[in-house]
């Protein structure tokens, strides 16, 4: 791959780390959402019943994305594009899962209050910025493949 794809995978990689551990929507870290809530869906007309109390870390929504940004991370290092492509499809899987059943369960209360439920959302803006850049890293890598080196 070329050397700018790797440093875009490398920053997506910190991207979605980062996000990974910031409040993902109305002040709810990724870490605190039910990993077996995206299957079922979310129960509740407030965004609080969307985080669960006392989570262990490897059941919760970080783990996913965690490991998406390892991925990405080694897809950097090691310029692998199975890898690269690996980890952008798991991270975009997740945000958009996460985006519908978000909407699917909240969306009125989402709209009756934006001003207070978008204001924190941090997390899942370097998610979705990382997840895309991930994507078209990917994208380029598979369009132009690295120059082979002359004897």
């Amino acid at each position: 791959m070329r050397s700018f794809v790797d440093l875009g995978l490398f920053l997506s990689a910190i991207a979605v780390g980062i996000g990974t551990f910031l409040p993902v929507l109305g002040g709810i870290r990724a870490t605190e959402i039910p990993l077996a809530s995206l299957r079922d869906g979310f129960d509740g007309d407030d965004l609080s019943t969307l985080a669960g109390t006392d989570l262990p870390i490897h059941l919760s929504l970080a783990t996913p994305l965690a490991a998406a940004a390892v991925l990405l991370l080694l897809a950097a290092l090691f310029d692998s594009i199975p890898t690269g492509w690996a980890g952008a499809i798991l991270g975009a899987a997740v945000v958009v899962v996460l985006a519908v059943r978000v909407q699917q369960s909240f969306g009125d209360y989402i709209r009756d209050n934006h001003s207070t439920v978008l204001t924190n959302q941090n997390g899942f803006v370097l998610l979705v910025s990382g997840t895309v850049v991930a994507l078209l890293c990917s994208l380029i890598s598979v369009r132009r493949p690295a120059a082979q080196p002359e004897a």
